[in-house]
């Protein structure tokens, strides 16, 4: 949940986002976690709006977005950003219309390109993107626990959230007492 003055469908989608790069194999996690046509429709529950209908060709489409998102996170600033993301942005974006949103209220946003993964792209880049241009690029960034690598996203109302969970900031927390020799 968001405690950002940020709309409900874009943190959802920036969310969604991070929630996609993190499917990808990981040093520290290598398995792929975004297999199949089933994990694919699982990661696409988080959408605030309906996804076009999934096939099993559009688990590799998705999977290649995940280096832009990735790099979205690892910029630091906005121009890195907007380098990560226009690529995403521009594929998906045949215009713009008004459309009911999930909870019935009107909204603007990009018209839906053919395809899953450009229509997955554009709106999880419009996430990232709006959250970066009104927060601050700090808010997108990888998980600081030294054996995660997971992609986190921000939406905590001082800014300050370092771990993608719980688990990571105790871990590293213990780690850094013992280190100390508490």
């Amino acid at each position: 949940m968001s405690a950002l003055r940020l709309p409900a469908d874009l943190a959802a989608w920036a969310e969604l986002a991070a929630a996609l790069v993190n499917t990808a194999p990981r040093e520290t996690d290598p398995p792929e976690k975004l297999t199949g046509r089933a994990e694919l429709e699982r990661l696409l529950t988080g959408a605030p709006e309906p996804p076009p209908a999934a096939r099993a060709a559009d688990v590799q489409a998705v999977r290649d977005l995940r280096p832009a998102l990735r790099a979205a996170f690892e910029a630091g600033n906005l121009g890195g950003i907007a380098a990560a993301l226009n690529p995403l942005l521009a594929a998906g974006a045949t215009g713009w219309r008004m459309a009911p949103g999930a909870g019935g209220a009107w909204a603007l946003g990009p018209q839906a390109p053919a395809g899953l993964a450009p229509w997955l792209g554009a709106r999880a880049g419009r996430g990232l993107a709006e959250l970066a241009l009104a927060y601050g690029p700090e808010r997108l960034h990888m998980c600081r626990a030294d054996d995660c690598l997971r992609a986190v996203v921000d939406v905590s109302r001082n800014g300050t959230r370092r771990y993608c969970s719980r688990t990571c900031a105790n871990r590293t927390n213990s780690r850094r007492h013992r280190t100390r020799g508490g």
